[in-house]
């Protein structure tokens, strides 16, 4: 495989990034043409033999959406887990599905062409990448030229590649609502910041002392972009680490520590997953070194969704039984809770189960 580390990159990223895996074009993976028969190309997919498609990029997105809806017939869903399953099986067989990239671009008749694809391999000119992870990369590519404007902000994010960001709203308005009556923070960290959408939340209600951590350099990255194109001022006061929960920040006992952490119960497999799911003593861990660095009176705000509990993926609340764990070292202060509002896809008639029990949630919480 093609090395993971690009190093620096023309856009001025200093240090490596996680990116699209690729590798060396080889011999051994038969090159398909247009003509071929789509079940002949899923069962050499079924059977663990690569492909690599030529010819059009028409033919590779019509394979492509071809492949999704037959995984859709083979794993039908109706609930969480089978979604999961379908998810997987997908994940599988895309996994051998492969197009050339030449000279820094992608060798198929009218393909979209993507940067990012001479920044991320400068050494590179040559190779092959999954088609998924490609069209992964073109997205993100649009959402980072292109921005996302949060209701609660009067500017764009622009997320980079393999970085979190919010889809949903009703999360962020539970922290923009209560720090609208508590703003008598000077300092705060925002823990797993993502693009860093919470940060900037923090800041509109006055907090001009941030400390921002990911573990993921990627969001490091994509944050520092944002504050130095936004706001000169801002780039000033906060400062973003690559770091697990706390880094190297070390609160007093008037400051805030502001968490979204993941919320669903299951072993990430990469980096990219910390911020979706979480294993076992996640909370448990995290409540450790809150105890073992905050001074009593540090205000922790902690921003959940039941989402697993209404799934039926979780019998029990993970911050409350973390809570119980360590009760003698913290006070519940308050616990907001909000429906959820959004609409899933008619599509997704299992979401739409899900979150008419969902609720998000806002643990306002005191160390003792």
């Amino acid at each position: 495989m093609i090395n993971s580390n690009p190093g620096r990159l023309p856009e001025g990223l200093i240090r490596p990034v996680i990116r699209p895996a690729g590798q060396p074009a080889a011999e051994k993976i038969p090159e398909i043409f247009p003509g071929t028969p789509f079940g002949a190309m899923h069962r050499m997919l079924k059977n663990h033999q690569d492909i690599c498609l030529r010819g059009s990029w028409g033919f590779a997105m019509t394979f492509y959406t071809w492949l999704k809806k037959k995984t859709t017939s083979l794993h039908p869903i109706r609930g969480y887990e089978s979604s999961r399953r379908q998810q997987e099986a997908l994940k599988a067989i895309l996994a051998g599905f492969w197009v050339s990239v030449e000279e820094h671009r992608v060798a198929l008749e009218k393909a979209p062409g993507n940067p990012w694809l001479r920044s991320f391999y400068p050494n590179n000119k040559s190779f092959l990448i999954n088609f998924a992870d490609l069209l992964g990369m073109n997205g993100a590519r649009q959402w980072f030229e292109k921005g996302i404007q949060y209701p609660l902000l009067n500017h764009p994010i622009h997320p980079f590649y393999g970085v979190y960001f919010p889809t949903r709203h009703e999360h962020l308005h539970l922290l923009d609502d209560w720090l609208k009556e508590h703003n008598q923070f000077q300092r705060a960290v925002d823990i797993g910041c993502g693009c860093g959408v919470l940060s900037f939340i923090l800041y509109k209600h006055g907090i001009r002392t941030i400390h921002a951590t990911d573990i993921n350099p990627n969001a490091v990255y994509s944050f520092r972009q944002d504050l130095k194109q936004l706001n000169h001022h801002m780039q000033k006061t906060v400062s973003v680490e690559e770091a697990n929960l706390l880094g190297s920040f070390r609160p007093s006992p008037n400051d805030l520590v502001v968490f979204n952490p993941p919320w669903i119960p299951e072993k990430p497999k990469k980096v990219l997953d910390t911020a979706l799911y979480f294993e076992d003593r996640f909370f448990d861990d995290f409540f450790s070194q809150v105890i073992e660095i905050c001074p009593p009176g540090t205000t922790i705000a902690l921003i959940f969704s039941n989402f697993s509990m209404a799934a039926g993926i979780a019998a029990e609340h993970p911050i409350e039984q973390a809570l119980q764990n360590h009760q003698e070292h913290f006070s519940l202060l308050s616990r907001i809770q909000k429906p959820v509002t959004q609409k899933a896809s008619p599509k997704k008639s299992w979401i739409q189960q899900v979150r008419n029990k969902e609720t998000v949630e806002l643990f306002i919480i005191r160390k003792d």
